[in-house]
């Protein structure tokens, strides 16, 4: 019997159509220690009909609660959990048999590790894809700068995810909430990484990641509420100015790919007012306001024929 016990917590929320699948992926687990406590964000749906079938397995726990979102939702399964590690498994993503088996080994040999997380398996409507993030150790700055884990690879030790206090549940930051406890935990403890996709993030249309405007907006109060830690010093709060910067710069890029040219621009407008002497930003945050969506459309229509006529 494995030393360390896991408990994998289920946010589910009117998730009937994909629940089972995820439930399936985590009773397959080649680790033998560990409980599945899956919490019921108030679905309104026939969620609890599913997980029914799978509640005499004395693995399974289900928690209902009032809709309050995921991020309560996930500190409901902390309050729960009797593990001493704790993962996170959203209704519609999957994992892979050797996931816990992996992962737990590290807590075991590596005591002074208090988060492991993996790379991650995209599926895009069948098109699959794998990100490999390899940061490991002190990992603050590398997260502030990039959001490198997907919140269904990463694991943590039940006692340090208590003593941050767990989810800040703050609807304003929906979507990120993960990485602000990322954050969090990495001013405290060293992460290390599995090398090697053990969990399958599915991309859909209802994935609340694809708002790129709410998604600006969480990240960067993400990144104001983690600047205002009182104990930051000098170094990390300059990193956190970055980070900003940083967010502005990606989100320019996503608005840009999507034709949406005020956002781009305004994007563009906020990071150079973090570096003015990056002028070159000004100036396309100007043009790209006064650029009419049709003419940018009919640029990279032509563009991407001229690129199908030269393969």
């Amino acid at each position: 019997m494995n030393q360390l016990k896991a408990s994998v917590i289920v946010a589910m929320y009117n998730g009937e159509a994909t629940v089972e699948k995820t439930l399936i992926s985590l009773l397959a687990q080649s680790y033998e220690n560990f409980e599945i406590i899956i919490v019921d964000d108030g679905s309104t749906d026939s969620s609890k009909d599913v997980v029914d079938k799978y509640i005499d397995n004395p693995r399974v726990r289900y928690v209902f609660k009032e809709n309050g979102g995921v991020a309560a939702a996930r500190n409901v399964g902390i309050e729960h959990a009797v593990g001493d590690i704790v993962g996170f498994c959203d209704q519609d993503d999957l994992w892979k048999p050797n996931k816990l088996e992996m992962q737990m080994k590290m807590f075991e040999q590596h005591p002074d590790v208090g988060v492991v997380y993996s790379w991650i398996e995209v599926d895009r409507n069948g098109d699959f894809s794998i990100s490999k993030p390899c940061f490991e150790g002190d990992c603050f700055e590398a997260l502030l700068m990039q959001n490198f884990i997907s919140c269904c690879t990463g694991m943590a030790r039940r006692s340090l995810l208590l003593q941050i206090g767990g989810f800040d549940e703050s609807r304003e930051l929906h979507g990120v909430d993960d990485r602000h406890v990322w954050l969090r935990l990495a001013r405290i403890t060293r992460f290390g990484v599995v090398n090697e996709p053990l969990a399958t993030y599915v991309i859909h249309g209802a994935n609340y990641s694809l708002n790129e405007a709410k998604m600006l907006t969480a990240d960067l109060i993400c990144i104001s509420k983690i600047s205002s830690i009182s104990d930051l010093s000098a170094q990390e709060k300059a990193w956190c100015k970055e980070a900003e910067y940083r967010v502005f710069r990606h989100y320019a890029s996503n608005f840009f790919y999507i034709n949406e040219l005020n956002e781009c621009a305004s994007c563009y407008l906020n990071s150079w007012k973090l570096k003015k002497y990056r002028v070159d930003l000004l100036i396309a945050s100007l043009i790209l306001k006064v650029t009419p969506r049709s003419f940018l459309v009919s640029i990279k229509r032509t563009r991407k024929r001229i690129k199908g006529e030269m393969v």
